[in-house]
């Protein structure tokens, strides 16, 4: 009974999604002004212009960006994506719970062999069993399988219909 009212109620988003939304957002426009900001440091290409001065010879890249935003801007993406998957959790709670993972039929064949050893082994007894014993094919014909090693003794000892004998 208690699961039939707690499924009933409607459900409230917690009010960190969107809370989470917004602090992501500020945090990417704060790494996106800083970015842009020390890129276009005047006083940074004021020694840069000195220096090309100092070393004509030598070129460089005036324009890089520091590496501070771009880390910056690296943590909020993982910050961003750790605080998502929390979020989720807690606004849904029962969603990890509510499939069962289990198998409860077998599935259909061809099956998967779990000993794979252990089956060769019983295939080639029962092959090598039917080539060394006696059993009958057909009883109305009167037919009757014979090991191996005695075809073939009896095959040299009559031979082939048609096919020359070989001497012994």
């Amino acid at each position: 009974m208690p699961d039939r009212v707690r499924s009933q109620r409607p459900r409230r988003r917690p009010r960190t999604v969107s809370l989470g939304g917004a602090v992501a957002a500020l945090a990417w426009g704060y790494a996106w002004r800083q970015m842009v900001r020390r890129s276009r440091h005047h006083e940074e290409i004021a020694a840069a212009e000195q220096r090309e001065g100092e070393r004509p010879t030598t070129a460089y890249e005036t324009s890089d960006w520091d590496l501070g935003p771009v880390g910056l801007i690296y943590l909020g993406t993982f910050a961003l994506l750790v605080i998502s998957c929390l979020v989720l959790i807690a606004a849904y709670p029962d969603s990890l719970h509510d499939v069962d993972r289990t198998v409860h039929i077998a599935p259909p064949g061809p099956r998967l062999q779990t000993n794979p050893g252990d089956d060769l082994k019983d295939f080639r007894a029962q092959e090598q069993k039917q080539l060394e014993t006696y059993y009958w094919v057909d009883r109305e014909k009167e037919q009757v399988h014979i090991p191996i090693e005695q075809a073939m003794k009896t095959l040299v000892q009559t031979g082939i219909p048609g096919f020359p004998k070989v001497q012994p």
